[in-house]
């Protein structure tokens, strides 16, 4: 056996040698296992010899016009890496041990090559999943999809189409729903993704009991003041009494996924599940069409940009990069001395620089700790 490769030790499981012991990623409920006999791991300060997964947005091109789109994305055509250049990123990947990628957009499934590239991906042992607007699925779309064994996100930001529509565009709620049945038809693992907004976030009930019902499961992200949202992003985003309400909602529904979006709410009682701390740069990062790296999906700004993958593959970007080193050091200084700063560390880290032009800074929703009796659920 190569100790140096990844290899599955058992359907749907793998493993990585890390300076420490090891990581086990199993893909059945998207769990990390770490192997060590020095514990605790400092996961915030340590270095991986690579990120555990990375969310890639393989096109910029777009046929809906979200008001929150974090990416910005349109119709447009962008300076986007070519197929050779995608393989050679993807090599990189396999080589680093890279266990799994989003992949975004942008919509996916405009890229020419969609299907090209997930077949080269899967060959190469990353596991795939991608996040699609739902609009191109058809039944053929969704034959391809199972036969690949891939996983999807379909975006959908409201329970009904008057809740979704004015967000996403009008008849993106019945496209993403027909797109939801027929992926699940073909039994695709699928995932409803909903943005929680102040509006939004008053019907988590109703999105839990519509996802359900097409087997599929349910997954909340936060609103960052990126890409259109910035724009938004006051008006859209949730109140703090609708944050305390969505954080006991979430403690009564341990099955919702939330890709660790909420964990700033952490100090308000019990930690939510999954990680108490900002992975940017430390378990994962982003790529987008044109090859240039971000710490995080969350943080597209031409001043957090660590390199391109087309001048420095990623793999010497992840040990090198200058920007992913102060990341896994720093804290935020206006933290210091906060009695509830073990629970959330700061909070996102993108946000903070996003809202404030300096992630150093404590999260723009820090929630502090201090809920008042009187918020229900």
């Amino acid at each position: 056996m190569n100790l140096d490769s990844v290899y599955s030790i058992a359907e749907g499981m793998k493993f990585r040698y890390e300076d420490f012991g090891g990581v086990v990623y199993q893909r059945n409920g998207d769990c990390l296992h770490f192997l060590t006999s020095r514990m605790p791991i400092d996961l915030e300060t340590r270095r991986l010899r690579a990120p555990i997964c990375l969310t890639w947005q393989i096109t910029g091109r777009c046929n809906l016009r979200c008001v929150h789109c974090l990416a910005d994305s349109d119709s447009g055509m962008r300076d986007e890496m070519n197929l050779s250049q995608i393989k050679g990123f993807l090599d990189d990947l396999a080589e680093m041990q890279v266990f799994y990628i989003n992949v975004g957009g942008g919509e996916p499934l405009l890229h020419p090559n969609f299907f090209e590239i997930m077949d080269y991906a899967v060959e190469k042992g990353i596991y795939v999943q991608f996040s699609t607007n739902g609009t191109l699925v058809d039944s053929t779309v969704a034959s391809e999809v199972a036969k690949r064994g891939l996983r999807v996100q379909v975006s959908l930001d409201g329970w009904l189409p008057s809740i979704n529509d004015p967000i996403r565009g009008k008849g993106s709620f019945q496209k993403a729903i027909d797109a939801i049945r027929l992926l699940r038809e073909q039994d695709v693992v699928v995932a409803v993704n909903c943005v929680v907004t102040r509006t939004s976030i008053s019907g988590l009930d109703e999105m839990l009991e519509l996802a359900t019902f097409y087997g599929a499961k349910l997954r909340l992200s936060r609103l960052r003041p990126a890409g259109r949202a910035a724009g938004k992003w006051q008006e859209l985003s949730p109140t703090r009494e609708q944050y305390v309400r969505l954080y006991r909602w979430l403690k009564r529904h341990p099955e919702v996924s939330t890709g660790d979006s909420f964990f700033f709410l952490s100090p308000l009682g019990e930690p939510l599940p999954g990680l108490s701390f900002c992975g940017a740069g430390r378990l994962t990062c982003s790529v987008d069409p044109r090859g240039d790296v971000y710490p995080c999906p969350f943080t597209i700004d031409p001043a957090m940009v660590v390199g391109n993958i087309k001048e420095r593959p990623l793999s010497r970007l992840w040990r090198e990069a200058e920007l992913f080193h102060q990341i896994r050091t720093d804290e935020p200084d206006a933290c210091k001395g906060c009695r509830t700063y073990r629970r959330c560390r700061g909070g996102c880290r993108g946000a903070s620089y996003l809202r404030f032009g300096n992630w150093n800074m404590p999260d723009p929703e820090c929630i502090r700790g201090e809920v008042s009796d009187k918020v229900s659920v």
